[in-house]
């Protein structure tokens, strides 16, 4: 294998309403990719990255996934981001022995070897938002989202939570992707007529910045409400004015403003690369990380067999720029440490909490209490 290049699949639209999300995904794979093969490489093999862009299209991800096994003859693909993208690659990923690494938030209840699921699981950030959320804003919740799949799992779980949390659900709206500004400012403005306290997002991709903007038209004189994100990163602010992003709430494991020596490399490098005012966020950080466990795994077992990566990877450390992340052996998730961040104007978020452990991912809602006392457990 010395010499030879190391070919990955990278599957991530770069055009269509998920544009911006899934070109942070690949930011991540290419700053590892290049940053590795900068020091040598795996073993004096350069990683080269095969790149396609199935354009937003859940049938486009199964035709290029079975594409880049079959005819470019990767083993290991790094990509989708909506959990019908995924759930569309994952058949021929079994089919082929491949390997996913799957680097977003996604709703759970899922689990195959073939898969290291990078993102965080409900466990790991609805119950540390919403516990945030109770202490902080009230717990009149209402929700909206985009309408796909993680959207309304997400707000049923939240629905159960806050059914035994007293909290109370005043409305859950879907929104179609493209969904137009008078659609959101209409949501918005029942949301205030009915008091909530805290706008539940699982508004995903180009969408979020026009609810963001539906928002402060709606709220312009007023913003005791905010907007609390599961899925709103650094990339959807870059892409907002300063008034229209500030203010507002976003659970991630890993913010752009994290301090630590390791982090502040990762930014370095990341503006170094993608031009002085980008911010990295989660979906470029999991990305970036995954590519290095990869290469670590490849590194010590000198192959990309699938099935011995597989075997070397669970357990495994890496010194990520948000701090230590290991794999679970037994789900083939992340442990990963939920922070809450308040956007501002400048783009950035200021970190307001930050879990005192690492949260051990539970995909299948197992081992969580429900609520203690009226509130919610983490």
């Amino acid at each position: 294998m010395a010499n030879e290049p190391i070919r990955i699949g990278v599957l991530f639209s770069q055009t269509g309403p998920m544009a911006v999300t899934e070109n942070a995904h690949l930011q991540g794979i290419l700053l590892a990719c290049e940053e590795i093969n900068s020091t040598g490489g795996i073993n004096e093999s350069e990683l080269e990255p095969i790149i396609l862009n199935p354009e937003g299209d859940d049938q486009r991800y199964a035709e290029l996934a079975t594409e880049l096994l079959l005819k470019h003859r990767v083993n290991t693909i790094f990509g989708c981001c909506l959990s019908t993208s995924r759930k569309a690659v994952l058949p021929i990923i079994d089919r082929y022995n491949g390997v996913l690494f799957y680097p977003s938030v996604y709703e759970g209840f899922e689990y195959s070897p073939n898969v290291i699921y990078g993102g965080a699981v409900p466990n790991q950030m609805i119950l540390p938002l919403l516990d945030y959320i109770f202490q902080n804003h009230g717990k009149r919740i209402a929700l909206v989202g985009s309408d796909t799949l993680y959207s309304r799992e997400i707000n049923r779980i939240v629905m159960e939570f806050l059914s035994y949390s007293g909290g109370t659900t005043v409305g859950e709206t879907y929104l179609p992707f493209g969904a137009v500004n008078s659609r959101m400012e209409a949501v918005l403005k029942n949301t205030a007529s009915e008091e909530a306290d805290v706008i539940l997002s699982t508004v995903v991709g180009e969408d979020s910045i026009g609810l963001y903007s539906a928002y402060a038209r709606v709220f312009s004189q007023d913003r005791k409400t905010p907007i609390a994100s599961l899925t709103t990163t650094e990339s959807e602010l870059a892409k907002m004015s300063g008034d229209v992003r500030k203010g507002h709430l976003s659970v991630a494991s890993y913010f752009g403003s994290v301090s630590s020596s390791q982090n502040d490399r990762f930014v370095s490098a990341f503006k170094s690369r993608f031009g002085d005012k980008t911010v990295p966020g989660v979906y470029s950080e999991v990305c970036y990380s995954l590519v290095h466990f990869f290469a670590n795994a490849v590194g010590l077992s000198g192959t990309t067999d699938t099935d011995t990566i597989l075997d070397v990877l669970p357990g495994a450390v890496f010194k990520g720029p948000g701090g230590d992340l290991s794999i679970d052996i037994d789900t083939n998730h992340f442990n990963l440490r939920p922070l809450i961040g308040r956007s501002k104007e400048e783009g950035t978020f200021e970190i307001v909490s930050k879990n005192s452990s690492v949260i051990r991912a539970d995909p299948y809602l197992v081992a969580y209490d429900r609520s203690v006392n009226g509130q919610i457990a983490v």
